[in-house]
């Protein structure tokens, strides 16, 4: 059984001391994950798990909307922090238009970002040279929805991009 297998577990040891390497910028915390997975230790607490952002957007009078999860589940409504509602918006969301808009209640929230104009301006730059993806901003894209894991951009990333050429 373990012949069978062993492939296989090498192949997810592998993938997990990439994913360890680009994700993870401190040493000790890369070797405290080594040791959860290698020595069953426990997880440790950083970097914090990012629920894949889909929307977010502030109303005129400041609450800011967030819909997290991921396109082909239901999606989590966040107002202020507590959760609004449960949605299915997959389609909605996937829209490339530079100014999206989200109405609850008779809410409107207008599309915000939070990625640095020079994250936004590397990921130009990675999409038009296709050279190495910029790293040094993955988790500043990725906390803000505009890639995935893969560093493929997401339908919120192309609508900041579309954004900032109009």
């Amino acid at each position: 059984m373990r012949r069978r297998i062993e492939p296989r577990l090498l192949s997810v040891r592998e993938q997990f001391e990439r994913l360890v390497e680009e994700w993870v910028p401190d040493d000790d915390l890369q070797q405290a994950w080594r040791e959860h997975l290698r020595n069953r230790a426990p997880a440790p607490s950083e970097p914090p798990s990012i629920r894949p952002l889909a929307f977010r957007g502030i109303s005129d009078a400041g609450s800011v909307a967030e819909v997290l999860g991921k396109p082909d589940e239901e999606l989590a409504v966040v107002i202020d922090g507590s959760l609004a509602e449960r949605i299915v918006a997959a389609k909605d969301l996937a829209s490339k238009h530079p100014f999206l808009g989200l109405r609850l209640d008779d809410i409107e929230f207008l599309e915000t970002f939070t990625a640095s104009d020079d994250a936004l301006e590397a990921v130009e730059d990675f999409l038009a040279e296709g050279e190495s993806p910029p790293w040094e901003y993955a988790p500043e894209l990725l906390a803000d929805g505009l890639i995935d894991t893969h560093f493929a951009l997401t339908p919120r990333g192309r609508r900041a991009l579309a954004r900032r050429a109009a």
